[in-house]
């Protein structure tokens, strides 16, 4: 590592759900994986079995964020869903990025997520003993996400 380089810290980040920057708290399930195959002929001279990749596999994005009493940039997303025949088919999923910027405001890495639906919309709890700040959260299925670095 150069003197003076310094890992990036995960705070400073931004979402883009396809209808402009959204302020959230928290941002969960940024990870794929692929299935392994294994194949052996029986013929083969070794007795190993031939490893490659497989599907991918995609996982449930989550944004969690403050409520507002002014507007809920959340709940007007998560209301396309009832919209009589929006997602019931692969015309109109989003395209979502999220960027992760370094102290200056410069982009650093950005998830560029495709084919996103949203899923699930929730409220969390409400407690009269607590001092703590009201919370939605929005979950979303994907197709697939590309990691760029800046």
């Amino acid at each position: 590592m150069a003197k003076g380089d310094f890992p990036v810290p995960k705070f400073n980040f931004n979402v883009d759900l396809g209808s402009g920057t959204i302020s959230f708290q928290e941002v969960t399930g940024l990870d794929q994986e692929n299935d392994s195959l294994e194949y052996r002929g029986g013929d083969d001279k070794e007795f190993v079995t031939q490893k490659r990749v497989g599907m991918k596999k995609t996982g449930t994005l989550s944004f969690k964020k403050g409520v507002f009493s002014t507007k809920s940039d959340v709940l007007k997303i998560y209301d396309e869903v009832n919209k009589k025949g929006k997602y019931f088919s692969n015309q109109d999923p989003l395209d979502l990025v999220i960027n992760l910027m370094d102290e200056s405001g410069s982009n650093v890495l950005s998830w560029k997520v495709t084919g996103a639906v949203p899923i699930k919309m929730t409220n969390g709890d409400l407690k009269s003993e607590e001092n703590a700040i009201a919370i939605e959260q929005i979950d979303f299925v994907h197709s697939g996400i590309a990691l760029t670095h800046s």
